[in-house]
């Protein structure tokens, strides 16, 4: 069994202590380090080089977006998994082009949370729902034109479905197909909007009206 290795970046150390509580229950989920600032996680996260951090935004020192960015630029190999109780627009998108792979909120059950890890560590990306239905309502907003690409009806329902936060598995049941299949149709959406990133799928999409 592969044991996913963790560290918690959060202000609060009741709330590190609860996580830690709580994940270390799961056989497969190891918290190998805590930080309570966003200097002191630059360092430890480069000493013990975790699989995923645990990412609160809101530190004393510096943001989790700059800690986001600075890791994803020197480990992109670290996913970073933003946990927190901001949900505004700015900061998620924020988060995402610093090359966040999930954002979720603080309400997140446990079972959802542990799932998102394991999916993250799979290199899936993942926003929480009401996170992406704020993103999806700023990207209708836009005034930009709709450029001439176009999705398939099985690709927009992909779309759609990454945007309820389901995985490449959980969408295959959807669909009736392989969590492989999925994953290429996903390669190709990237690629046809010219996104990098799997969390940049919706956003991307909206902006151009295909969904």
């Amino acid at each position: 069994m592969e044991i996913i290795e963790i560290v918690i970046v959060d202000d609060h150390q009741v709330v590190r202590q609860g996580l830690r509580s709580l994940l270390e229950l799961e056989p497969d989920l190891k918290v190998v380090a805590e930080s309570g600032g966003g200097v002191e996680a630059l360092g430890l996260i480069e000493r013990v080089h975790p699989d995923i951090v645990l990412l609160d935004l809101k530190l004393g020192d510096i943001s989790g977006a700059e800690v986001c960015r600075r890791v994803t630029a020197l480990h992109p190999d670290i996913a970073i998994l933003i946990l927190t109780a901001i949900s505004s627009e700015q900061d998620v998108l924020e988060c995402v082009d610093a090359g966040a792979k999930g954002y979720v909120l603080k309400d997140v059950d446990v079972n959802e949370l542990t799932r998102t890890i394991r999916a993250i560590h799979r290199g899936e990306s993942v926003l929480d729902p009401k996170v992406t239905r704020a993103v999806l309502q700023r990207a209708r907003r836009s005034k930009e034109p709709a450029a001439t690409l176009t999705l398939s009806d099985k690709e927009k329902e992909i779309v759609r479905l990454i945007a309820q936060g389901l995985t490449n598995k959980e969408i295959g049941e959807r669909m009736f197909l392989s969590p492989n299949t999925v994953k290429f149709h996903i390669s190709d959406i990237m690629q046809k909007l010219a996104v990098k990133r799997r969390a940049e799928v919706v956003f991307r999409a909206a902006g151009e009206h295909l969904i």
